[in-house]
């Protein structure tokens, strides 16, 4: 390329080392010029090595020329694709784009770049979509052929702009017109075994296991600059280098006040619209982008203006290298806590398979361990995700391995039971901290061996949170162990002959409260409840003494009950104790 004698030259035989590197078929070749991109035809000398523009790759058997009126219908619907083709290229804005509607056929208009100038498209097609490594040496190679470009448009000896959006400072490449044709030869492929060197060390380290860090180092260790990774909202992510130590504060460098919080905006809604490298200050920043999604950026740190062409090409080529990788790590961040909230929920649901078991080790969780659940509602939180969240943090904090999930309103939470004499108490303050709120209450069911248990355990902690929350102290913790009587009740006959026992002693005050939409009920359990006190019942129902006295006596009229003999109190107590249990929301 470096050698040919004019552009439709140096276009061509490019074409053809790109039709080698893959599965790709030529379909056309342009010059740009003022802006305008004109189609440029195959050489001589090119030609054999590739396959002329619209027609069947090479390896395919020859047909017979059409002849005719089907000779004449074939020339004008080449005319057309060739027409539509020529518009859509002359549409494009200077970098690399998928055709996608072209055909239906995989179709790459490759844009040849020198600095910030388009010097020329590539038009290529492909049965089917390329690997990594084929796309990687493509894009090598129409690197090379926008520095041979550069040669007939007078471009390589232009300065590079300064500014946020100029490109990054690249050495001018050694003319190879007086100089031997081995050499330019040589120099090229010595470039493109470098980058592919590079590429290698760059894709070992991402299957390596180390990460982002490991990606990273390497880049590093090829440019000998210091380098950084930053979230899509210019937040710091990792760094390799000197200075490491340094604040990280986003893509400006410096901390955010607010006229800088504007030129972050600016600059991040730059990397959105130029997908190559651009200089900001004292760094070469380079977006990291999946699908036209924005991940984050990732830096080499240059206060000198020093980076070459080089260094910026194997910058992109790194950003290249963490797209899958920050783009996996996102769709893991969403699809986790659906993930975990799905498994709870066939958990207390009683659908406890060899299935789970695989779900529940590949979120790092051991079903296999003794577990109980815990039911928390939080009104004071904002929503229930929030909630979900704050639970898995504090749980974090804790070193509690638990699985958070919901059923209704209520955050269900599977716990790895360790024999824990507290039932909920340091969860609830953990949470409560988390929150900034103690408005909230927790129940704790009863420790299951298996997990096909898990659901008895669940009903356990929705009773032990519907006790708690329709007592004098409705935020805390409780376990269903703490429930005294209340815990031998069932399902089944159990609470069949439990709601008997409530309907025989608190029947007639049940069907009074649902007729005059009174609260006799719940002033007879706050009055047995407080031990008898008229004042405790007073301050808890928010109502004057002389109320409290008037209710108990209407109590007294309906029922026929004498609240002073101690035997009829217990059992009363008991009714008052089973129906807020019985009475659950599910």
């Amino acid at each position: 390329m470096l050698d040919g004698e004019d552009e439709r030259e140096v276009l061509w035989g490019a074409m053809a080392a790109i039709a080698a590197t893959g599965p790709f078929i030529a379909e056309a070749a342009y010059a740009v010029h003022g802006g305008l991109a004109r189609r440029c035809p195959p050489s001589r000398v090119a030609a054999p090595a590739t396959v002329q523009p619209g027609c069947a790759a090479a390896s395919e058997p020859a047909e017979a020329e059409p002849t005719g009126e089907a000779a004449a219908e074939a020339g004008t619907a080449e005319e057309v694709a060739a027409d539509l083709l020529d518009r859509r290229i002359g549409a494009l804005d200077g970098y690399s784009r998928h055709l996608r509607d072209f055909g239906g056929l995989w179709v790459q208009a490759i844009a040849l770049r020198y600095r910030d100038h388009c010097l020329g498209y590539l038009v290529v097609r492909s049965p089917t979509s390329p690997s990594a490594e084929e796309t990687a040496l493509t894009n090598l190679l129409a690197q090379q052929t926008g520095i041979a470009l550069a040669r007939f448009t007078g471009r390589q000896g232009e300065p590079a702009r300064d500014g946020p959006e100029s490109s990054p400072g690249i050495e001018d490449q050694p003319a190879t017109r007086s100089g031997s044709p081995i050499a330019g030869l040589s120099t090229t492929v010595s470039a493109l075994t470098s980058r592919l060197a590079l590429h290698d060390a760059l894709s070992r380290a991402a299957t390596s296991g180390e990460g982002e860090a490991g990606i990273l180092q390497v880049l590093h260790d090829s440019t000998g600059f210091a380098v950084r990774t930053e979230d899509r909202f210019g937040n710091p992510r990792a760094e390799v280098g000197p200075g490491r130590n340094e604040p990280q504060t986003g893509l400006s460098g410096r901390p955010h006040p607010e006229p800088e919080n504007q030129r972050q905006d600016a600059l991040i809604q730059s990397v959105r619209r130029r997908p190559g490298a651009f200089r900001d200050r004292d760094r070469l920043v380079v977006p990291i982008q999946m699908a036209g999604d924005l991940l984050g950026v990732v830096t080499l740190i240059d206060p000198n203006r020093r980076t070459t062409e080089t260094d910026s090409s194997a910058l992109e080529q790194a950003a290249l290298v963490l797209a899958p990788l920050l783009s996996h790590e996102r769709r893991l961040a969403e699809l986790e806590p659906h993930l975990r909230r799905d498994l709870v929920d066939r958990l207390i649901a009683g659908e406890a398979n060899n299935d789970v078991f695989t779900q529940a080790a590949a979120l790092g969780h051991d079903l296999r361990r003794p577990h109980k659940a815990a039911v928390l509602d939080w009104p004071g939180a904002t929503e229930r995700a929030a909630l979900g969240d704050a639970v898995a943090r504090a749980a974090q904090r804790l070193h509690r391995d638990v699985l958070v999930g919901s059923r209704g309103a209520t955050t269900v939470v599977l716990e790895a039971d360790e024999d824990r004499c507290d039932p909920g108490g340091e969860l609830y303050r953990a949470v409560s901290d988390e929150l900034g709120t103690g408005a909230g209450s927790i129940g704790v069911g009863g420790r299951c061996d298996v997990c096909t248990e898990l659901p008895h355990s669940y009903d356990e902690a929705v009773r032990a949170l519907t006790v708690r929350r329709r007592s004098q102290d409705p935020y805390g913790s409780t376990g269903f162990e703490e429930l005294g009587l209340c815990r031998m009740m069932g399902s089944g006959e159990g609470e069949r002959e439990a709601d008997r026992f409530v309907r025989e002693w608190l029947g007639k005050l049940l069907d009074y409260d649902a007729r005059h939409h009174t609260e006799l009920v719940t002033t007879l359990s706050r009055y047995l409840e407080s031990g008898g006190s008229y004042g405790t019942t007073s301050e808890t129902l928010l109502i004057h003494r002389s109320t409290v006295r008037y209710r108990l006596q209407r109590i007294r009229e309906i029922t026929g009950h004498d609240l002073s003999d101690v035997e009829t109190r217990l059992n009363l107590h008991v009714a008052t104790r089973i129906r807020n249990v019985i009475d659950a929301p599910r």
